[in-house]
């Protein structure tokens, strides 16, 4: 009897040990399901948490570093939004930077678009410690490239960066020792305006241009290159595009007939012609997949010798934009003179209470107006006043009364300084001596803010994609050159066999690669895989490769 006793308690006391082993086990199954859970659901709030912070502040992009509080402003945005959405999350946690993002063109290898992006999109010199920027500043791989960009020192930025981590305390997880885990580093990037593209919201929009008397040769001359340049970031299946004059247009003659398109309406006004040689690019004789008619006519025009009229060609091109343009989309004017109006069809001397109407009108039909002062600062001959005698214009200079015309509200100062052109408002000003004299940034920035799109999230570096490999079989002994076809493979890190990684590889270019296999077994079939700093492309039958 004792022995079977001494037996039976020797079993309770190995029944509890195992049990013991067993509820270890058990206890480390559940942090493994509820503990791991947990993690991955904190991880995709926290995603979540920085796509919403870094779409906020990319609403405030470009943060320009000549703009006092710009960046302080975007970064408070984005840390409220952090807070609000992953509430406890210490700022330690993750850290806040901006970048440079433009676009490349076609070429093998691609060349960054450094002279259309730069300063028009965003402006890195400041931190480069050199002007202008060059292709080795630019980084990463598909259809954009960036560089590093800090506003704190006065640079340009048009996108985000928000980059960190999160550490998760666990509940099982702590009966075998593991008290917290980390969601591992969670990146998400926002870009506002073009970001490396022509701009991609669709708009309708007519410029109008200065030709006026006071314009000299060399002023009309840089005024066209300025419309060519804004003709170079537009799209026409997107944006349409007019072109209206001041003074007036010639309806007959051999650059009219070349440029004019039809009218559109059985009731346009009589002179909208005149004031709008050239309607609008997808209507009437003028619908195009280019611009041919607007570049010819911009060849085309001289000067004129009339005085400033700016209530008529405003009213005119309004009229254009809400009678041939298309439904639902953005529509804009974007005037340039050299001076106030002196003139119009309408009696004076009241001209700019006028033009103030008609703008206002415009307005009124939700046409956003950007007005460009040329030549109005002290350096080019002074500020002229209004010749109305009477109200509110009544001696109100000229950039005075370009900014009350432009879409508000008006940021800063109205003056024609070297502010004016930063500081996010529809009115700009530039000068007609010195090293600034070149409209076309200034037409360029007018028609990217326009027609740029919203804040939207963005990849720096794209993940890479594989979609053929040849040859697909080779010797079990290595030493086969494969071509890998795909695409975003500039920055490669990495080819890899199955396993084992290639024995050399070279990029040839964004969308091939040129790679030497490694030894492997006969019959073995593996997927080839790219690595860049986007990331690893994902398996699939395309990319196979077999040992024979």
């Amino acid at each position: 009897m004792r022995h079977l006793r001494r037996r039976e308690d020797s079993e309770k006391g190995q029944i509890l040990v195992l049990f013991t082993l067993v509820l270890v086990v058990i206890l480390a199954f559940a942090s493994m399901v509820v503990d791991l859970g947990l993690l991955r659901n904190n991880r995709q709030t926290l995603v979540n948490a920085f796509d919403s912070a870094a779409l906020a502040g990319g609403t405030m992009l470009p943060v320009d570093g000549s703009v006092a509080g710009s960046a302080t402003a975007t970064n408070n945005l984005i840390v409220s939004t952090i807070n609000a959405n992953y509430p406890g999350l210490p700022s330690s946690a993750y850290a806040i930077s901006y970048k440079c993002l433009i676009g490349v063109d076609s070429s093998s290898p691609p060349q960054p678009y450094i002279s259309r992006d730069v300063p028009l999109v965003c402006d890195p010199h400041f931190s480069l410690g050199h002007n202008p920027p060059v292709a080795a500043d630019f980084v990463g791989s598909g259809p954009t490239r960036y560089s590093s960009c800090d506003p704190a020192v006065g640079d340009k930025c048009n996108a985000v960066l928000i980059a960190g981590a999160a550490n998760t305390p666990f509940t099982f997880g702590r009966v075998v020792g593991v008290n917290q885990g980390s969601t591992g580093l969670v990146v998400s990037a926002a870009c506002n305006g073009p970001c490396g593209t022509s701009p991609i919201s669709p708009v309708d929009v007519v410029l109008v241009m200065d030709r006026t008397g006071s314009m000299s040769g060399a002023d009309t001359t840089n005024a066209k290159a300025a419309a060519n340049s804004l003709v170079s970031i537009y799209n026409p299946a997107a944006q349409w595009l007019g072109l209206g004059t001041l003074g007036p247009s010639v309806t007959a003659g051999g650059c009219a007939a070349g440029a004019a398109s039809a009218i559109g309406t059985a009731t346009a006004p009589a002179d909208l012609r005149r004031w709008v040689p050239v309607g609008l690019s997808g209507t009437g004789s003028s619908v195009s997949s280019t611009y041919a008619n607007i570049t010819a006519a911009i060849s085309c025009y001289p000067n004129s010798s009339t005085g400033t009229d700016l209530a008529d060609p405003i009213t005119m091109a309004a009229y254009e934009l809400k009678n041939n343009g298309r439904a639902g989309v953005r529509k804009g004017i974007i005037l340039e003179t050299d001076g106030q109006p002196n003139t119009g069809v309408a009696a004076g001397p009241n001209y700019c209470a006028l033009a103030s109407a008609a703008a206002t009108a415009a307005k009124a039909q939700n046409i956003e107006i950007f007005t460009i002062g040329f030549g109005l600062d002290a350096a080019s001959g002074g500020d002229p006043a209004c010749p109305d005698t009477s109200g509110a214009w009544k001696g109100l200079t000229a950039t005075g009364l370009l900014a009350s015309m432009a879409t508000g509200p008006i940021i800063g100062t109205t003056t024609c300084d070297a502010t004016e052109n930063n500081d996010g408002d529809h009115f700009y000003c530039i000068s007609k001596t010195g090293a600034s004299t070149d409209l076309s940034n200034i037409f360029k920035a007018a028609g990217a803010a326009l027609a740029k799109g919203a804040s939207h999230l963005v990849q720096l570096y794209p993940v890479p994609v594989v979609t053929a490999i040849g040859p697909n079989t080779g010797t079990h002994n290595g030493g086969t050159t494969v071509t890998v076809t795909g695409s975003f493979f500039t920055g490669a890190t990495s080819v890899r066999f199955g396993g084992s990684n290639a024995t050399s590889f070279t990029v040839t270019s964004d969308t091939s690669i040129s790679a030497t296999a490694p030894a492997g077994a006969i019959g073995t079939t593996l997927h080839i895989t790219v690595t860049t700093p986007g990331g690893t492309t994902t398996q699939v039958n395309a990319d196979l490769y077999t040992y024979n």
